[in-house]
């Protein structure tokens, strides 16, 4: 799986728990939703979950995850391709390579995020996928499906520990395998969702939900950044890169900084809370991050009776090992 910063799969069934006690089946509103870990566990447990993320490539998890219900059928690109089979597109994708394309030039001649033979393969894929979006053969079932499986597949063979804001000085083991698309097993059993691609606040304000989970960002940190390549890579467009840029980062930069500094801060998070209906409130938060602990726990208990989970969790794992945090949750009910 695809690895990210404050994912919360180590956390997820036990926050799930918390949770769904007296609603299970619920309408739920995961505000910060990433790649859809704990969206997913609440949609397993029977629950109807819309979820937001600011970026595309996360919004492509989220939507396989709990929007689709089934495999996308391919029809078109069958039918274009003359293929009849699910394998025989993936196999077909595998065919495919690019040694010339601005894709190996920038992040594997100039920087060594993928070996030539890796890149090549990639940017074969994502051409290939990138002609059929502009022939129109894809729907947004499929063109989310082939996102998270490309994405995923790379991943697997990044140059990287963890994040694309820096490749290694030397080949990682994982950077001499050989990339292969895959597709990517997310399907998940339960209510079909939705997955929003926006800004949390300007996404869900006057909407209503059963339940309103937020995990908010814990920091400055500028996902954008971290995991400019995928985000590039999901838009399926050949952008500019700056030659200046060490990580090779777009020319022209996400504005998306601006949104996760406002989300940290807990004004936001109260015009959140006040802009969207809901009879239980779920905040995740990690001790020593943005907001102290006593100043957010001041705030939610306005909103009704509140109660709080300590949970263990696991964070980001890099090389260095992984790094173990406590989580709050707090629950308020009106």
């Amino acid at each position: 799986m695809f690895r990210y910063f404050g994912s919360k799969a180590s956390t997820a069934p036990i926050v799930a728990d918390a949770t769904l006690g007296g609603y299970e089946g619920a309408s739920i509103a995961d505000a910060f939703g990433g790649l859809g870990n704990i969206g997913a566990e609440f949609k397993l447990r029977g629950c109807s979950v819309t979820a937001c993320d600011l970026l595309r490539f996360p919004n492509a998890f989220q939507h396989v995850r709990l929007v689709c219900e089934e495999l996308p059928s391919f029809s078109k690109v069958k039918k274009f391709l003359g293929i009849n089979s699910f394998e025989g597109l993936s196999d077909y994708l595998n065919s495919r390579c690019e040694p010339d394309s601005w894709f190996v030039y920038e992040y594997s001649t100039i920087r060594r995020f993928f070996s030539g033979l890796n890149a090549a393969s990639i940017a074969g894929a994502w051409c290939e996928i990138a002609y059929w979006i502009k022939l129109g053969l894809v729907d947004d079932n499929e063109i989310k499906f082939l996102t998270a499986s490309l994405l995923n597949s790379m991943d697997t063979v990044a140059n990287t520990a963890g994040t694309y804001y820096a490749y290694l000085k030397a080949w990682d083991r994982k950077a001499k395998k050989e990339f292969r698309f895959c597709w990517y097993n997310g399907l998940v059993e339960g209510p079909k969702g939705a997955a929003l691609y926006g800004d949390a606040l300007d996404s869900l304000s006057g909407s209503s939900f059963d339940v309103l989970y937020l995990d908010p960002p814990y920091n400055s940190r500028d996902y954008s950044r971290y995991y400019h390549l995928p985000e590039t890579l999901a838009r399926f467009k050949e952008v500019e890169i700056d030659s200046n840029s060490m990580s090779g980062q777009p020319a022209e930069r996400s504005k998306t900084g601006d949104n996760v500094r406002a989300a940290m801060k807990l004004p936001y998070l109260s015009s959140l809370i006040r802009s969207v209906g809901w009879r239980r409130l779920v905040v995740q938060y990690a001790e020593g991050a943005y907001i102290s602990l006593e100043d957010l726990a001041k705030e939610l208990s306005r909103y009704g009776s509140m109660k709080v989970h300590e949970v263990s969790a696991l964070g980001y794992q890099s090389k260095n090992g992984v790094r173990k945090q406590t989580h709050h949750v707090f629950i308020v009910d009106k």
